[in-house]
């Protein structure tokens, strides 16, 4: 029994609690998760959302349930610390969203919380381990404000929301709570979007871009589109390997390994298993 107990006392959080305050209502006791580096495993499913593995060391959690940090008393959140007022080793930090959309928020906090909290969450439902209902919602008030951030015109919101509606689809199917084609759709509109636009921070996401829209075509069954966009990573892959013999730096390994993972699932798109969120 003494050996059980101290095998069971080695078994660490994986995760780091810190309070930090809301920068709109000023709340102190916003907690915020974030996840130890070297601790569980990450690996990534179809949709290029992540997978935590087990690791002995450590108790196993699902990060994606505890990515965004929400207010419970204003709903502001943010899906890193520096979207908060926190002290950090170097002193006060101040939050670094926006002021466009901290304003924004400050001025409508009333009827987005009447809009959001239909079940009544209080507060300790957004602890560790949070309630099924506070993730859901947590997904949800990140792309509302991913959707704020777009209308004012800050860079890179778009493939944020994007990638924000294929988590939430994930989850939905991790839950087995009804979801449709609805989420994926909104997130090939906005993948496109900034395919259209080059709206991400290197060429290199743009083959993630191309990708994520195969994925999510494939799984709504718009096999023309998603056969559209493999091309595409055909026809930069062959402009990027003919640039490389005079330019070593263009990402050719990038849209490489894009290109075949569209090309793999292109090839099993009619194996039911491919769909496994867990693997």
């Amino acid at each position: 029994m003494v050996a059980e107990t101290n095998e069971e006392e080695k078994i660490l959080s994986p995760i780091i609690q810190q309070d930090v305050e809301c920068p709109i209502c000023k709340f102190t006791e916003v907690k915020n998760y974030a996840l130890k580096a070297k601790t569980l495993p990450i690996r990534h499913n179809i949709f290029e959302v992540p997978i935590y593995d087990e690791n002995p060391k450590y108790s196993l959690i699902d990060f994606n349930e505890l990515q965004f940090t929400v207010c419970p008393i204003c709903f502001f959140n943010g899906a890193s610390r520096s979207d908060f007022n926190f002290h950090g080793s170097l002193g006060d930090k101040q939050s670094t969203t926006d002021k466009k959309v901290r304003n924004y928020w400050e001025a409508n906090s009333k009827q987005i919380k009447a809009q959001f909290n239909l079940g009544n969450l209080l507060p300790e439902n957004f602890h560790h381990p949070r309630t099924q209902e506070a993730i859901i919602m947590s997904v949800n008030l990140s792309i509302y404000k991913a959707t704020v951030e777009i209308h004012a015109k800050i860079p890179y919101s778009l493939i944020k929301r994007a990638h924000r509606y294929i988590r939430l689809y994930c989850l939905k199917l991790k839950y087995n709570l009804p979801v449709d084609d609805e989420l994926l759709k909104k997130a090939i509109a906005d993948l496109e979007e900034v395919f259209r636009l080059s709206d991400f921070p290197e060429k290199a996401y743009e083959f993630e871009v191309c990708y994520l829209i195969v994925v999510c075509c494939v799984k709504i069954g718009d096999e023309t589109k998603a056969g559209e966009y493999i091309k595409v990573l055909d026809m930069s892959k062959a402009e990027l390997t003919a640039e490389s013999k005079t330019n070593p730096k263009v990402p050719v390994q990038e849209v490489t390994k894009w290109s075949a993972k569209a090309k793999e699932l292109w090839q099993n798109r009619q194996d039911p298993t491919i769909w496994d969120i867990n693997k």
